[in-house]
C-alpha cells in the first residue's frame, strides 16, 4: 500500500485536463479584429454556446468545429466581438431589415415607458444595423479571420484546461497516497485486533467468573475470537483498494480524458471503505477508516472536475 507518488516528470504522457478553464484570442486582419473569449465549466458531455457581435455569419458552427478538436467534455461559452478597421468610411451601409425591426422595437419600448420619440441615431447605435458593404473578397477574408479566431481561442482554452488539469492530477496523486497511508494503518491494526479482542474477552470472563470459582474455557474463548476474526477480516478489501489505487495511478500516468474512468474507481473505493467500516468494532480502526473515507470524498470532488 505504500507506493511512492508519481513524479511530476512521469505524471502523464498525455496531459490530464480539467473541464474548467478560460482563454482569449484576437484575430487581426485588414477588415478589423475579432476578439474571442471562451470559458468552460463541468458538464457530462460536450456542449458549446456561442454569442456573436457584428457580421460574423456562421460563427457558431465554425467555433463548435474548432472546439470539438480539443474538448471532449465540458460546457464551453464563447463570445465573439468584431471591431471593424473603420466604421465610417464610404463602404458603410445600413441593413434595412435590421433598421426596421430595431426601430419598431424601440418605438414600442418608448411608448410603454413614456419616453421621447425615437431618433434615427438611436436606431443606428444598435449593433447590427450599421454594417459594411463587403465584397466577395472581404467575405472570404472575414471567414478566414473567423476561423483563425475560433482555432486560436480553442487552443488558448485547451492550454488553460491542461494547466489546471496538471494541478488537479497532482492533487489526485497526493490523495491516492493518503488513501494508501490510511490503508497501511488499517492493515497493521487489523492484524492486531483478534489478539487484542481475545485478551479483552479473557479479562472480562475472569472478572465475571472470579467470584463463582468457575474457570474460563480457553477453547470457548478461542472459538469466539475465531468468529470475530472471520467477521472482521478485511484482507480482501485491503487488496482491492490497493488494486484500485494502482489502477488510478496508471490512468494518471497515461493521461488524456480520464475523468469518467476515475469517477468509476472512486465509486469502488467508496464501496470498499464502507465495507471496511461495517466490519470494524475497534476504535483505532474506526479512526483510520474515517481518514480513509475523508480522502476518498476529497478524491471524488477532484475527479469530477477532470475531463
Amino acid at each position: 500500500m505504500g507506493d511512492a507518488p508519481l513524479s511530476s516528470e512521469a505524471m502523464s504522457s498525455e496531459p490530464v485536463r480539467s473541464m474548467t478553464g478560460a482563454g482569449t484570442f484576437v484575430s487581426e486582419s485588414d477588415l478589423g479584429r475579432i476578439e474571442a473569449e471562451a470559458r468552460s465549466v463541468n458538464h457530462r458531455f460536450f456542449k458549446a454556446s456561442v454569442r456573436t457581435h457584428g457580421p460574423l455569419t456562421g460563427a457558431s458552427q465554425v467555433v463548435e468545429d474548432a472546439l470539438k478538436k480539443v474538448v471532449q467534455r465540458g460546457h464551453v461559452n464563447v463570445f465573439l466581438r468584431f471591431r471593424p478597421a473603420s466604421s465610417d468610411d464610404a463602404s458603410a451601409r445600413i441593413d434595412a431589415g435590421a433598421f426596421a425591426q430595431v426601430a419598431a422595437q424601440l418605438r414600442l419600448l418608448a411608448t410603454e415607458h413614456e419616453l421621447g420619440p425615437v431618433q434615427t441615431r438611436d436606431v443606428l447605435r444598435v449593433p447590427g444595423v450599421l454594417g459594411e458593404d463587403r465584397s466577395r473578397g472581404d467575405e472570404k477574408a472575414l471567414a478566414a479571420a473567423l476561423k483563425q479566431a475560433a482555432d486560436g481561442v480553442a487552443d488558448a482554452l485547451q492550454t488553460a484546461r491542461e494547466r489546471e488539469g496538471a494541478l488537479m492530477a497532482q492533487e489526485v496523486d497526493e490523495l491516492l497516497a493518503s488513501i494508501s497511508a490510511s490503508m497501511a494503518s488499517i492493515e497493521d491494526r487489523a492484524g492486531e485486533v483478534p489478539a487484542a479482542y481475545q485478551e479483552r474477552l479473557r479479562k472480562r470472563l475472569d472478572d465475571l467468573l472470579r467470584s463463582s470459582g468457575v474457570e474460563p474455557d480457553p477453547a470457548q474463548i478461542a472459538r469466539e475470537c475465531a468468529v470475530l476474526a472471520e467477521k472482521s477480516d478485511v484482507r480482501e478489501e485491503i487488496a482491492r483498494v490497493a488494486a484500485h489505487v494502482q489502477h488510478a495511478r496508471e490512468m494518471l500516468a497515461a493521461g488524456g480524458p480520464v475523468g469518467r474512468r476515475l469517477d468509476f474507481l472512486v465509486q469502488e473505493l467508496h464501496r470498499e471503505a464502507n465495507t471496511i467500516g461495517s466490519k470494524t468494532n475497534d476504535l483505532d480502526l474506526s479512526r483510520a477508516v474515517f481518514d480513509l473515507r475523508a480522502a476518498v470524498e476529497r478524491l471524488r470532488e477532484q475527479v469530477q472536475n477532470l475531463e
